[in-house]
């Protein structure tokens, strides 16, 4: 197989991504207690970076420290942490891929300890599958995240990357205001969809203007959330149109999350997420990211050439072989470790950073 979709460039701004494979963000825990780069960190990126990737994306990274979804969770919220950052984005850069960085708030669904005592969200309701309501982000508050996310942002570019992706998806705090069944608030940021979306504008709007015109700005957003009256793919092609006049650039589209439990996994196992994008695309006049359950370039290839996506996200499938891309173009298929979908990766273990149980040389 030729693989000559995915190997054509795309330049988005003024940023050439060298083919259109992405490194999906990974919450790897990697990073130090502090939240600083690691040599392991970069090891992982890097050697992913290596394997003929076009955009790698440095995933869950924390806006502030009460922010973070796991004790050793990468972050960027002040700038002593930016030379730290910088030492990983080169990496990746001299590896020949784009480095990108993914900015995350976990709100009601982070632990309490990583919360500093007390979960927050657009609303005081309870995720579905944790105990504790959150508290409840007044109007000020929610503008001081507005702020911590475009300050990390501007960190980032100061720190060489070339892509920002906020991380609106999978039951994280973005994802909460955006969605009708976690934001019942009766203000300016909740409501409508216009309403919802807000918090999400003021980001990308304030973004912009901190970063310049050359960096790329992204959104990973739920298509589907997977529960009944929650976010559906027509009323996220209605915020991405309203995203791109904010200086949204490119989209990442996956569903589900944490609030419906082993739903997304299912439905990435059929392809229906990279349908989703595909759905998605025929509605936005920005670049799509497809991603969920992709395993083997093939699957990539073929999400292309049906007008699917134009770029796709590989996750697991590179924890469990970094060389995945490399042995594939050389014709080496048969020697990829393929993922067997047992999720250990998921799971925390005894240790700092995620494990899989095809690979321990992570």
């Amino acid at each position: 197989m030729k693989y000559e979709r995915l190997l054509m460039p795309i330049t988005v701004r003024k940023t050439t991504f060298p083919n259109r494979i992405v490194c999906s963000p990974i919450q790897t825990n990697f990073a130090s207690a502090e939240g600083d780069v690691t040599d392991r960190l970069v090891r992982f990126y890097r050697r992913i970076a290596a394997s003929g990737i076009g955009l790698t994306i440095v995933g869950a990274t924390g806006i502030s420290p009460v922010s973070r979804l796991g004790d050793h969770a990468f972050c960027l919220y002040d700038e002593s942490k930016n030379s730290s950052a910088a030492r990983l984005f080169n990496a990746i850069s001299e590896a020949g891929s784009v480095p990108a960085v993914q900015l995350n708030h976990g709100g009601r669904v982070m632990s309490r300890a990583l919360a500093g005592g007390q979960t927050v969200g657009p609303s005081a309701i309870a995720a579905p599958a944790m105990k504790n309501a959150p508290r409840e982000l007044t109007v000020e508050e929610i503008g001081e995240i507005v702020g911590q996310f475009t300050h990390t942002a501007a960190n980032a570019a100061r720190a060489s990357a070339r892509l920002v992706e906020f991380h609106a998806t999978h039951s994280f705090l973005l994802n909460q205001f955006l969605s009708p069944l976690s934001n019942l608030r009766n203000d300016r940021y909740g409501g409508s969809t216009e309403n919802r979306a807000r918090i999400a504008t003021e980001i990308l709007e304030k973004a912009r203007a901190l970063v310049g015109d050359d960096i790329v700005l992204g959104l990973r957003i739920s298509a589907e959330e997977y529960i009944d009256g929650g976010l559906t793919v027509g009323e996220c092609v209605e915020m991405v149109n309203m995203f791109t006049e904010k200086g949204l650039d490119i989209v990442h589209i996956s569903a589900g999350g944490r609030d419906s439990g082993g739903r997304m996994l299912t439905e990435a196992s059929k392809g229906n997420l990279i349908r989703l994008a595909g759905e998605v695309k025929k509605g936005v006049k920005i670049p799509v990211i497809a991603v969920g359950g992709v395993l083997r370039l093939e699957q990539a290839e073929r999400s292309l050439e049906e007008g699917q996506a134009d770029m796709v996200a590989i996750g697991r499938a590179l924890i469990a072989d970094p060389e995945l891309v490399t042995k594939t173009l050389q014709g080496r298929e048969k020697e990829v470790v393929e993922c067997n979908g047992c999720l250990q990766c998921f799971v925390p273990g005894p240790e700092p950073g995620i494990i899989c149980a095809v690979n321990d040389d992570l």
